[in-house]
């Protein structure tokens, strides 16, 4: 207590006065003493300072008074705020670890845009390392002129720019900035290539959904227009087959629209049953050979195995037919179509192979796409519509199974359904 500092002082200083009018040097006594305990006083306020700014190194002084007062309290405050401290940093690894398992990049920016903090995702999308980037300005590290425009530009709701990722330019990110604890930043960053993909498929299936429909739409109209009460039977009987097949060309599509609709939406539950591949291969074959306008070509069964194949029956039977009623349609007459059914160590396939004209490589990869066509001309000729193919890669999707495409012009294509062979049973 700081009593017992005017008692010690009071002490001396009376000890001193009596000291000193024993020798008639009462005033040098009392200024020695006083000096004296003055340096003691010092002696302590340095062990105090030494201590304070080295505990670890050093003890705290231990004298009654205010300085052990003053030690015990800034004890008590270095125990509260080591405790704070904990807290923080058990609050801090819960934000690091929520944000390092988050898809999103988070960036924390300091002064001038500098990194303060990124996760693992940031690396991933933008190339920004942490600790290695620490206080490495960020308009640095990601050099895209919309990017520069948003970090420089007033924080609002609206603060979002869709930027190329610095590591892979194809890849597409929505960067948005927001304020956070007053005047820190944050930077948040998304992959969103998957979703710009999928509306600009979204547009170009409107797009061309409108297209096809308005040619056949624009034929019929155009003869209704023409025809008048005076029309003669040869007219009528030149124009109505071209009608039926426009109707039926449109009717064609909007049934492979519902159905393709139908499979994205999962609306029709699967029912897997063991299906006799064979059976189901010579049937379709049979109806494939029926095709009145192409029955030059020869169909080839190859059943290399008597398994069962798990799987919906009607669907199956609809991914089959599309892949060999495709190869009749789009190969010359006098063409072998063959179709085949093999077992390997890692799975099952249905292939269906032609030795048509075959189809050049960069258009394998979009072959699956709605409405995307190798030959326009050709493929309206034979009657297709554009979505064969992106049901048959639905239905193979919802068994598990991959479609795969090969293709060599003027050789001919390859078209297999794999199966997993938890889908393939003994018969």
């Amino acid at each position: 207590m700081m009593i017992w500092d005017y008692w010690r002082l009071i002490t001396i200083v009376s000890v001193a006065g009596f000291v000193g009018l024993l020798f008639d040097q009462m005033l040098l006594v009392m200024f020695i003493a006083t000096f004296a305990y003055a340096m003691w006083l010092q002696r302590i306020w340095n062990r105090l300072y030494f201590w304070l700014k080295e505990p670890k190194k050093y003890k705290p002084p231990s004298v009654d008074g205010v300085i052990d007062d003053i030690c015990r309290e800034i004890d008590r405050v270095g125990k509260q705020n080591k405790s704070r401290k904990k807290r923080l940093r058990g609050y801090l690894k819960q934000f690091q670890a929520a944000t390092a398992a988050l898809p999103d990049a988070v960036v924390v920016m300091g002064d001038f845009g500098k990194v303060e903090w990124a996760n693992k995702a940031a690396q991933i999308l933008l190339g920004i390392r942490w600790p290695q980037d620490s206080h490495v300005r960020v308009n640095n590290l990601i050099r895209d002129p919309e990017f520069h425009k948003l970090l420089h530009a007033p924080i609002s709701k609206d603060s979002v720019a869709v930027v190329a990722s610095p590591i892979r330019s194809e890849q597409q990110l929505e960067v948005k900035i927001v304020n956070y604890m007053g005047q820190g930043r944050l930077l948040i960053a998304r992959d969103m290539t998957q979703t710009i993909k999928l509306q600009r498929m979204r547009r170009d299936f409107v797009a061309n959904v409108s297209h096809e429909l308005r040619t056949p739409l624009t034929v019929l109209h155009g003869y209704l227009e023409m025809f008048t009460a005076e029309s003669s039977a040869q007219q009528w009987g030149t124009a109505l087959p071209v009608m039926q097949q426009q109707t039926q060309r449109m009717d064609a599509m909007i049934k492979d629209l519902l159905t393709l609709s139908q499979l994205e939406m999962g609306e029709k539950p699967l029912e897997h049953r063991p299906i006799d591949v064979g059976d189901l291969l010579r049937s379709i074959a049979k109806d494939a050979q029926q095709l009145k306008q192409y029955q030059q070509h020869t169909i080839k069964l190859e059943l290399e195995s008597d398994k069962l194949l798990l799987a919906d029956s009607d669907e199956l039977r609809s991914a089959v037919s599309n892949l060999v009623f495709n190869a009749v349609k789009y190969t010359p007459a006098d063409s072998t179509v063959t179709i085949r059914w093999a077992v390997s160590d890692t799975n099952g396939c249905i292939e269906v192979s032609d030795n048509g004209q075959g189809i050049a490589e960069h258009h394998l990869d979009r072959l699956t796409e709605r409405f995307y066509r190798v030959d326009s001309g050709r493929s309206q000729e034979a009657g297709g519509t554009g979505l064969g193919l992106a049901i048959v890669k639905h239905i193979l999707q919802r068994h598990g199974a991959e479609l795969r495409i090969t293709s060599e012009v003027g050789e001919g294509s390859q078209f297999r359904c794999c199966f997993p062979l938890k889908h393939v049973l003994d018969n």
